[in-house]
């Protein structure tokens, strides 16, 4: 039996074949998929949308002028559809039938349904306030989404498929689209059983639904919620086995009982990288002993020790819930009213949450507090807020890789360790070896160190991964060997192997091919990956390297920006990456973005690069930061700094050096303000001998002095200098103002300086 139809030719608009508005990328998988599927059955997700009110549009409008009106809004539908892979399997009148699962395949169908309806909420209301404006009509959709089976019978070379419903799969959704007010969108509970967690949503009751007996329960969708991380993509794509860690899961649970009891803990875990720091979490953090706490976790990135409180921004986005496109007014209206539910006399630390948040405090107290104390009232506060919600259940805090913090949330996470003792808290924390804290003789600390793992458990995760083929019992053997028992290596070796034909069979059965004298089995994981890149094909490796510049998180956007290949092709690859998982897809909605698999898998990949291309890439990237985020440029000021340093286009790189190292001064994170405009005077020495470098060197410098006195203590010879050189540039192109800044320094270091404030370096 063919799809559905509920849109009547009638209405003015012949139907149109798929492969019409299909983009090409997706008709090829679905054209190559297509045999696989016929005749299987397939769990699906079917969305419908329609422009509510059509025919009293069209009743005061020309045909032709109706049409425009309603054209944008069906590609605005197919657009938000295809962009999350799902198939527009009919266009008639003024709406369209979408289909997830089939007959492309995607586990996660019923989430890439639901924010594909949130995105075309989103941007026909974005066109609707258009037409309302310019011809006064009021334009508004419905939806509707429901998940169940079909049975595939076709898909036909025009890419229509022809399908069987499974019970009330499809007349669900049409009447869910029927029942939603205009604006809204309505879901069944077999929708939100596969996206719960995923999506916010509010309940509405049973419903009478036409042509059903019983009444069926809905929920209107309100947005997507932020339980989006990496790790449980990669936990989505498929773990390999868990295995030699019961000592350390032990111990963790042992902690947790302490914190549970009110004996606050801190665990760190530390290790080599490719060990499995993160998966140990990962498995405490989803086993049911946590199940009755709040777990909050955050990690820093590789270049967070030159972004001030990165990490504890995280902290705090997630656990306020903001969206990356929340708008000032909505963050603000999170944040008060979780703060004041759970505790008024935390009202006063609301100032500077909004202000890490970068939303206005409009608070003259907090406008009034200079940049050391707005930095004890951060650190003060944080740590009142995650010591209160504690008393209402046990709280589990996760700061990952300490070994790339910033200074300021590295003083958050010292004065949180600080209060423990006596809170209901368990803090994790893991990182590299050479990583250096405090804490070593604290009674409630303690450290877990692991290793490669042992050769018993080597073989049991090479025994999950290979099988039992009497051929493989002497590769299990020396790839132990090779690898010494490092789960990563382990796994990627695996992986080589199969892409290199080694291996043959599936996950868990493979037989051996060839003698081990033809294996090679890398010795590091740099020669490791370095080895998998190169049987890349060029365009591939090409995408990969590129990626390797934009950093380990990839917004796709700012790829597609710089990469050197049509979108289509950008996104092949970046498919056939994700295949050999190279790169992760960790978010779809509002944007998508994928990961590096590995930190060191990024960093093979961006060494491979020579410096020319690298640097040209890195100037791109700044062209495109500017661009896409033209209109919330001071949230990407830190990665523009990063990506504009190392393009080493000076007359880029000296203005952004400035803006970050002035940011870090206000946030009293002392240190990477020196780094940042230290920097800042070596590019500014680059530039042409003009009166424009001089303005440039002497802003830098009077931003510098204060970050050094504050480092160094007053009486540095370097504050010395800095202020000297100042005053020279003042006498040749500096303002009033900006003398007595020079001569306040130098008369602070003179006599000040040796006097009385001389006592070591102050707050890094």
């Amino acid at each position: 039996m063919p799809a559905l139809i509920l849109f009547p030719p009638e209405r003015g608009f012949p139907p149109r074949s798929p492969d019409s508005y299909t983009p090409r990328h997706l008709a090829e998988k679905i054209l190559t998929s297509k045999a696989a599927l016929e005749g299987e059955r397939k769990l699906v997700t079917v969305l419908f949308a329609d422009l509510k009110g059509s025919m009293e549009l069209l009743a005061d409008q020309d045909p032709e002028e109706a049409r425009k009106i309603l054209d944008p809004v069906l590609e605005l539908m197919m657009d938000a559809v295809h962009r999350y892979e799902g198939t527009v399997n009919q266009v008639m009148g003024d709406g369209i039938m979408a289909l997830f699962g089939a007959p492309i395949a995607h586990e996660d169908h019923a989430v890439r349904a639901c924010y594909a309806a949130l995105r075309i909420q989103d941007t026909v209301k974005r066109y609707a306030d258009q037409v309302r404006r310019t011809q006064g009509t009021a334009v508004r959709i419905r939806i509707g989404l429901n998940s169940g089976d079909v049975v595939v019978r076709a898909v036909g070379s025009d890419l229509r498929m022809d399908y069987t419903a499974v019970g009330q799969t499809t007349h669900l959704a049409a009447r869910m689209e029927q029942l939603a007010d205009p604006g809204s969108t309505l879901l069944t509970a077999d929708t939100l059983a596969l996206v719960e967690g995923q999506i916010e949503v509010k309940a509405l009751g049973p419903m009478a639904v036409k042509g059903l007996m019983e009444p069926v329960d809905a929920y209107e969708m309100l947005g997507a919620s932020t339980v989006r991380s990496r790790f449980q993509a990669a936990a989505a794509r498929g773990l390999t086995a868990f295995v030699g860690r019961a000592t350390e899961m032990e111990q963790l649970y042992q902690a947790l009982e302490h914190a549970k009891a009110g004996r606050g803990q801190v665990v760190a875990v530390v290790g080599e990288p490719g060990v499995g720091k993160s998966r140990l979490y990962h498995e405490f953090m989803h086993s049911h002993r946590v199940q009755d706490c709040f777990v909050i976790a955050s990690t820093s990135v590789s270049y967070g020790k030159a972004a001030s409180y990165f990490p504890l921004i995280e902290l705090l986005r997630t656990y306020f819930r903001i969206e990356g496109r929340d708008d000032a007014r909505l963050i603000r209206e999170k944040v008060t009213g979780r703060l004041l539910s759970l505790d008024r006399a935390l009202e006063s630390f609301l100032p500077a949450v909004l202000w890490l948040l970068d939303v206005s405090p409009d608070d003259p107290q907090w406008e009034r507090l200079d940049p050391p104390q707005r930095r004890q009232q951060i650190l003060d506060g944080v740590k009142r807020l995650l010591l209160r919600e504690s008393q209402n259940q046990p709280v589990v805090v996760v700061f990952e890789d300490l070994h790339w913090i910033d200074a300021e949330t590295q003083a958050l996470v010292d004065a949180l360790i600080e209060a423990l003792p006596a809170a209901r808290v368990l803090m994790l924390v893991n990182y590299r070896p050479e990583y250096q804290h405090t804490w070593g003789s604290k009674t409630y600390y303690r450290q877990l160190r692991i290793d490669p793992l042992p050769v018993t458990s080597a073989h049991q995760l090479l025994d999950s991964l290979l099988g039992s083929d009497p051929t493989v019992p002497p590769l299990k053997a020396l790839l132990v060997q090779r690898t010494q028992g490092t789960p990563f290596f382990l796994e990627e070796g695996v992986r080589t192997l199969v892409e290199t034909k080694v291996l043959l069979g599936d996950p868990g059965s493979y037989r051996l091919l060839k003698s081990l004298d033809a294996i090679e089995v890398p010795a590091t994981v740099k020669a490791l990956l370095a080895a998998r890149i190169d049987r890349l094909n060029a365009e591939e490796k090409a995408v990969l390297q590129a990626a390797s510049v934009v950093g380990t998180d990839v917004p796709f956007e700012v790829l597609r920006a710089i990469a050197d290949i049509p979108p289509d092709q950008l996104r092949r690859c970046l498919a056939q990456l994700q295949a050999a998982e190279f790169l992760y897809e960790i978010k779809i909605f509002p944007d998508l973005e994928y990961t590096f698999k590995h930190a060191l898998t990024h960093e093979v990949a961006y060494g491979s690069l020579v410096g020319d291309r690298r640097r040209a890439l890195h100037a791109r990237i700044v062209e495109a930061i500017e661009r896409l985020y033209a209109d919330r440029l001071d949230e990407q000021i830190e990665r523009l700094a990063h990506h504009a340093v190392r393009s080493e286009v000076a007359g880029k790189a000296v203005p952004y050096l400035y803006e970050a190292g002035t940011r870090a001064v206000q946030r009293s994170a002392n240190g990477e303000a020196v780094t940042y405009l230290r920097q800042g005077l070596n590019l500014a020495s680059k530039l042409p001998p003009d009166r424009a470098r001089m303005r440039h060197e002497l802003r830098l410098l009077l931003a510098l002095g204060p970050a050094l006195q504050q480092v160094q203590g007053f009486g540095a010879d370097e504050v010395e200098t800095t202020y000297t050189r100042a005053r020279e540039l003042c006498e040749q192109v500096g303002e009033p103002v900006e003398l007595f800044q020079a001569l306040w320094g130098l008369w602070l270091y003179t006599v000040g300086g040796k006097a009385r404030f001389n006592e070591g370096p102050r707050i890094a």
